[in-house]
């Protein structure tokens, strides 16, 4: 049975998602569609990047992974990025296939990646607003119809590259920056398990927000008390923070002050 992901900011109150499904279904009736990651807040398409990278693993070969979250930004930002909207790129990245805009989608899954990129052909301008349905869902077809890639695309080199903030340590802290809220309000950063085991290892530590201070790592929630502040790696070995039963942004950011999906900083200070 073929697999087909879904990862968009088109949210579950309007019928746009159920159209791109119903076109889907009525195409290939046998397939499966999986909502990947369908209610990103709007143009974060690097929120939308994390929750593909995180679920990547965990999908057979020849998964087709549907991308459809564009960047929002200035036409000179655009520009000095590289980025172009109205371009739409296909890979095929650890035996599975990825299509998404051209945003540095294939970079923010993986800073090392160096597969072959390919841009898509499409016929009309007016398959630009409601692209998802009018150009992916025709690449996805195409896909299972076993035709080779080359046939319905370019080979490219140009595309964009965008990279997340890496984590980065000096001799008296380590620097990291919160990469996803999730639904619960638990925010995961980008330091990992083995960043904090070199630099921090069993010396004395604090993680110092507006409303807390964290000086212990934990397994799991269950190891504090309902409402108590938590600290611990999670399944995919990187730091997460979040309160018990409670949103972790009441400790760590006045949220009237940010967008919903600002990345805020993570500073540990290291004590011998």
């Amino acid at each position: 049975m073929q697999i087909i992901t879904i990862t968009t900011d088109l949210g579950y109150r309007d019928p746009y998602l159920a159209m791109v499904k119903g076109l889907i279904y009525s195409k290939q009736p046998n397939c499966k569609i999986v909502d990947l990651a369908c209610d990103v807040n709007q143009h974060a398409h690097k929120e939308g990047a994390f929750s593909l990278k995180a679920a990547l693993p965990y999908f057979p070969e020849n998964t087709i992974h549907l991308f459809a979250i564009k960047s929002l930004s200035s036409a000179s930002n655009n520009s000095n990025l590289g980025l172009d909207n109205k371009r739409y790129l296909i890979t095929k990245y650890k035996n599975q296939f990825i299509i998404g805009p051209d945003n540095g989608l294939f970079t923010l899954i993986d800073k090392e990646f160096n597969e072959p990129v390919y841009q898509l052909y499409f016929e009309k301008e007016n398959q630009h607003p409601f692209y998802l349905r009018d150009i992916f869902v025709d690449i996805a077809l195409k896909i299972m119809a076993n035709l080779d890639i080359k046939e319905f695309s370019l080979p490219t080199e140009d595309y964009c590259k965008s990279f997340n903030f890496e984590s980065f340590s000096t001799p008296n802290n380590l620097q990291g920056n919160v990469l996803y809220e999730d639904d619960f309000g638990n925010l995961i950063t980008s330091i990992t398990k083995q960043e904090f085991d070199k630099n921090v290892g069993h010396k004395r530590f604090l993680i110092e927000l507006p409303s807390s201070k964290i000086d212990k790592i934990y397994n799991t929630y269950d190891n504090v008390r309902h409402g108590d502040v938590v600290c611990f790696f999670n399944s995919m070995n990187l730091l997460e923070i979040a309160l018990n039963g409670q949103s972790a942004t009441k400790i760590v950011v006045n949220k009237a002050l940010f967008e919903k999906y600002h990345i805020d900083k993570i500073i540990i200070e290291i004590y011998d």
